[in-house]
């Protein structure tokens, strides 16, 4: 191995195996790799948080997708670019190329990722919001109060996006954080139409003191309705949808079945 080749790639591989070696004995002490997930996690949500500030994820939902995941996959992505490239050019230009290709890929996937999860997480709110918003009105009328009501809410709907925000509301509400303040909070976060309506609602009803309970479970007879209505539509469109895959493919074959004996029939006969 000549001297440049070892200082461009044979010394920051030994320098990775010490990091990787020095963090799998320190991986024996208590608690340590749960502690370092808590770490890499928090780092992320900060990357997370500074590049929707920047506007660099400019996707409606995204305050709501869990990114650990996502950005995970981008960096293995990214490791594995890297490698690719260096393994067909192991120059210092070769090197260069393989961070710039790798950090361009990898900003890619993760963008791709985190637009599918964040339109993944608006969905699961539109999905899960009448339920919430019906097991909010009967709390309300077994005589809870709001906020407890709020919160027993979000731990009872199923696991997601919406009761991710409705806990988030019960505690920057139980931190002190003005009632309308954390609203708007709240409304900014989830830029869904039927959420907002339950939010002014509920904001509604706490400032003026009127009864939340009816008026929550006819929007919840709405939220049903509308979905129902959407569910048609879309079960509407899937016939164009499976126009174009049953022309292409499905068709061609059923009659290549079909007329498979006809087309031997008469290549035998034309061969004679």
């Amino acid at each position: 191995m000549r001297t440049r080749d070892f200082l461009i790639i044979g010394a920051p591989m030994l320098l990775g195996g010490a990091f990787l070696a020095a963090f799998l004995l320190r991986a024996w002490k208590e608690h340590f790799i749960e502690r370092s997930l808590r770490a890499y996690r928090s780092a992320h949500d900060r990357l997370t948080e500074g590049r929707i500030a920047k506007r660099l994820l400019p996707f409606p939902g995204i305050c709501l997708v869990s990114s650990l995941r996502h950005w995970a996959f981008a960096e293995l992505f990214s490791l594995l670019v890297f490698l690719a490239v260096v393994s067909g050019n192991r120059s210092a230009s070769g090197m260069a190329q393989a961070t710039v290709a790798a950090a361009i890929l990898g900003f890619g996937v993760a963008w791709i990722s985190l637009r599918g999860a964040a339109r993944e997480a608006l969905r699961s709110v539109q999905r899960d919001l009448p339920v919430a918003c019906f097991l909010f009105s009967l709390l309300l009328e077994s005589g809870m109060g709001a906020s407890s009501a709020l919160q027993e809410t979000s731990g009872s709907i199923p696991e997601g996006a919406l009761a991710r925000e409705l806990g988030e509301l019960v505690r920057s509400r139980s931190l002190g954080v003005p009632r309308g303040e954390s609203i708007d909070r709240s409304r900014r976060r989830v830029p869904v139409e039927d959420y907002r309506l339950f939010l002014n609602h509920v904001l509604q009803g706490e400032r003026l003191g009127i009864g939340l309970s009816r008026s929550l479970r006819e929007l919840s007879a709405k939220m049903l309705e509308s979905q129902g209505h959407r569910a048609e539509t879309i079960a509407q469109q899937a016939a164009v949808k499976m126009l174009f895959p049953l022309v292409c493919f499905i068709f061609p074959a059923v009659f290549l079945i079909i007329l498979s004996p006809v087309i031997l029939g008469l290549w035998d006969r034309l061969a004679r």
